[in-house]
């Protein structure tokens, strides 16, 4: 099974929903910084580019500013060094928050590019723990952590980098007992709502639910009352889109390795592959609307899929004329991945041709100026593996970007 974090390949469950992160360190929980630096007038553009590098000691975050999407390896020596970096942007500003010491730190960038500290705050009184958890930012001054492993909404203040007063928001709702992991995705603003998609799984033992196409509304005028919706059709729901016209589209993966080596909690059938949509306005899934990326594809391993438009998906499958792997380790080594293009109005799938076959790397949503950046692995100089960094231009013609080396893309967005 896989979540974006892990390079085993396996059931990208996700419907999760994401909404801050909150905390305090020494008891007082002020850094003495109110707010953020004004901005300069016309500050230059700035993209933000992280790499998460895989060593004989561990992995390491490096994070770094650039004037433009880069076209060649990254220099390293000029970039921030990380132990632990989850990476937001919001309002201009640069949220990192590090999992080994429970704080989210502000930065601002710099006329020559540089990340700039100008706040921190701490979750340690929270007892936060060190898993992955977005922020819904919903003001400058209010945002919330999804925490979905003691399934709360911690609320804190973006501007001031202070925890708000009162108790945290329940959402125990949401919990599946049986299973012992979930998880939350950055929520996608849609109108005056953040909408999440969240899964749930035992990772170790290839189980999914069997009903994990679920997502958290929030009304960003009333987030103390959440909504949560769930459709057995998709399983595995990891990302939310939203749509010019209001709708919501959220989209799932159940892995190879589940489908292949896996089971459903409970027994019966796994659901599918694909993406599920949420008419503007609705409180409920559409129940004539699926997208089913594993009839489409005749692919038995889906990993990821990239919503481009109304009537075109990009998904990574393992090719469907290719045999089997052999078990679960195999499935998460194979370099049998290959891109393919989906037209969701005729329900066909085209291979795309001009990116070679590879293996797995990391899933995220990588959109710079409405461009798609997607990834895969292969064997780079010395044999050591690198990850290949393309963008999908008009018509699905994608040409390289950059690699990096010993490592995959972590983070690419634009700051300003």
């Amino acid at each position: 099974m896989k979540t974006t974090e892990r390079r085993s390949a396996g059931a990208l469950a996700a419907c999760l929903l994401a909404l801050g992160a909150a905390a305090c360190g020494d008891g007082s929980n002020n850094t003495g910084v109110d707010a953020p630096p004004p901005v300069d007038a016309a500050p230059g553009p700035a993209v933000l580019v992280a790499e998460r590098v895989f060593g004989t000691t561990g992995r390491s975050y490096f994070v770094s500013v650039h004037a433009a999407v880069p076209t060649g390896p990254i220099d390293r020596s000029k970039a921030r060094e990380f132990s632990s970096a989850d990476i937001e942007i919001y309002n201009g500003a640069v949220y990192i928050r590090d999992r080994d010491a429970n704080t989210m730190t502000r930065f601002h960038v710099s006329d020559d590019l540089q990340l700039v500290q100008d706040g921190q705050l701490s979750f340690m009184l929270k007892g936060l723990a060190p898993g992955r958890f977005h922020t819904a930012y919903l003001t400058p001054t209010r945002a919330f952590v999804l925490d979905s492993n003691d399934w709360r909404m911690i609320e804190w203040n973006p501007t001031t980098m202070q925890l708000a007063a009162g108790a945290d928001i329940p959402i125990t709702f949401m919990k599946k007992t049986a299973l012992p992991f979930g998880a939350i995705s950055p929520p996608a603003r849609v109108g005056d709502r953040l909408v999440s998609s969240v899964y749930w799984a035992d990772l170790d033992n290839l189980i999914m639910y069997p009903g994990s196409g679920a997502a958290l509304v929030i009304d960003a005028n009333n987030p103390t009352v959440p909504t949560f919706l769930e459709d057995a059709r998709v399983g595995g729901a990891f990302r939310v889109y939203a749509d010019p016209s209001g709708d919501t589209f959220v989209s799932g993966v159940v892995g190879g390795d589940v489908h292949l080596f896996g089971s459903a909690l409970g027994g019966g059938t796994l659901p599918t592959s694909g993406i599920l949509r949420i008419p503007a306005g609705a409180t409920a899934f559409d129940p004539d609307y699926l997208v089913d990326v594993e009839a489409i594809t005749q692919s038995p391993g889906v990993w990821a899929t990239h919503r481009i438009d109304d009537h075109t998906l990009l998904a990574q499958v393992l090719d469907p004329g290719k045999p089997a792997p052999a078990n679960a380790d195999d499935y998460g080594a194979s370099t049998d991945f290959i891109y393919m293009a989906i037209d969701t109005a005729a329900k066909t799938a085209t291979r795309i041709d001009s990116l070679p076959t590879g293996g797995i790397a990391n899933a995220g949503e990588h959109i710079v100026d409405d461009h798609l950046y997607i990834q895969y692995t292969a064997v780079g100089d010395g044999g050591a593996f690198q990850s290949v960094v393309s963008v999908v231009n008009a018509g699905n013609n994608i040409q390289q970007a950059f690699t990096v080396p010993s490592g995959d893309l972590w983070h690419l967005q634009r700051i300003r």
